[in-house]
């Protein structure tokens, strides 16, 4: 991101107060302090603008730094969109094997040949 840009480091703040708020009710058990309404909000809006940025090409990283996102984490929030966009595993393995849009691009190890 470039300090140059304003438009980017009020987004960077603004996702930094975001994350924060998120955690701290987190660690709390303050539940209730993040209103389940806004929660989807902000949820959507974020997978949005992930998928538009991987479908431009960007090589995009699902979480930041120090997210602590667990795996548990990860199928809770993946059942979930799946449930309510109706779309089923199977049909998310399909679409997966015929596109490799956000897909994490790995670099693979460079082996000696003898």
């Amino acid at each position: 991101m470039s300090r140059s840009n304003p438009d980017a480091q009020t987004f960077a703040d603004l996702a930094s107060d975001v994350s924060a708020r998120c955690l701290e009710a987190v660690e709390s058990g303050r539940f209730d302090d993040v209103p389940s309404e806004a929660l989807g909000q902000v949820f959507a809006s974020v997978v949005q603008l992930f998928a538009a940025k991987a479908q431009a090409g960007e090589s995009v990283l699902p979480f930041g730094r120090n997210s602590g996102v667990t795996t548990t984490d990860v199928a809770i929030g993946c059942t979930a969109m799946l449930d309510a966009v109706n779309l089923a595993l199977f049909e998310l393995g399909a679409w997966q094997a015929m596109s490799s849009v956000g897909r994490i691009r790995h670099e693979e190890p460079q082996l000696e040949r003898f």
